[in-house]
């Protein structure tokens, strides 16, 4: 398939959030350096890397930068020009592929796979059938690490509103199918939403039965305060709006 056939909206909300916000034509930012660190010091003896969802490419190019072999896989073509661009202009090699994570033909394996804000966008079953494929590009003895959405923090803020000069996003949960809605209006009144799955960490593991892949470790992550707009790079675990998943080959253990 193509695409995943319960996502069609992805692609036509990402154009508009950049068209709203500028967040995928945007420079590279000092947490995308922060997080090539975090990887090199926990995975050292990695050398390939794969970015799912590379969006406009900051962390790919960062990563790149720090030496290590990237290819990065995105759906949207003026993100991907924008990777190729920021490539070339920093003077690093970087491979881009414009595909689906359904359809690409990647070349492999690679000792790291990394999925930043996006991992939830389709039905457990697509959920599924990406992290097999996730499976197939992993090197022996490789790692995955994802940012997986919770339930709880976006039940707890469901109906924050924020406004900026071009738009008005507001946050909610699809509580029975366990889905946050990020939602953003623009001056024309027309509302764009993304919808993503989210998952406690023993939720992930029920999902990656039968996906040749196991959940190694479970970190929480950061949190954004509504009350204070302030983002807070560590949280609690009752309070993190993510966590990071660290995945393995199954038949590692």
């Amino acid at each position: 398939m193509p695409h995943s056939p319960s996502s069609s909206w992805a692609a036509p909300f990402y154009d508009v959030q950049e068209a709203l916000t500028g967040c995928y034509s945007a420079e590279p930012h000092p947490s995308h350096a922060g997080q090539v660190r975090g990887l090199r010091a926990q995975f050292p003896q990695a050398s390939t890397l794969l970015e799912l969802g590379a969006g406009g490419g900051q962390f790919a190019v960062t990563a790149a930068q720090a030496g290590l072999t990237v290819t990065a896989l995105e759906l949207r073509a003026s993100a991907a020009g924008h990777a190729q661009q920021l490539a070339r202009q920093r003077g690093v090699p970087l491979e881009v592929v414009q595909e689906s994570f359904y359809t690409a033909d990647l070349t492999g394996p690679f000792d790291l796979i990394v999925y930043w804000d996006g991992f939830g966008i389709g039905t457990d079953d697509e959920q599924r059938q990406l992290l097999r494929r996730v499976a197939g590009w992993l090197a022996p003895g490789g790692h995955a690490v994802l940012d997986v959405y919770t339930p709880w923090y976006w039940a707890r803020h469901a109906g924050f509103t924020r406004r900026t000069e071009t738009c008005t996003q507001v946050y909610g949960f699809d509580a029975p199918g366990c889905r946050m809605t990020d939602t953003y209006t623009g001056q024309d009144g027309v509302e764009h939403t993304q919808s993503l799955r989210c998952y406690s960490p023993q939720d992930l593991s029920l999902l990656l039965t039968g996906t040749g892949l196991h959940l190694a470790a479970a970190e929480p992550g950061g949190q954004f305060d509504p009350d204070t707009s302030q983002w807070h790079p560590q949280a609690e675990w009752h309070r993190c709006m993510t966590f990071q998943a660290v995945l393995t080959h199954a038949d590692r253990g």
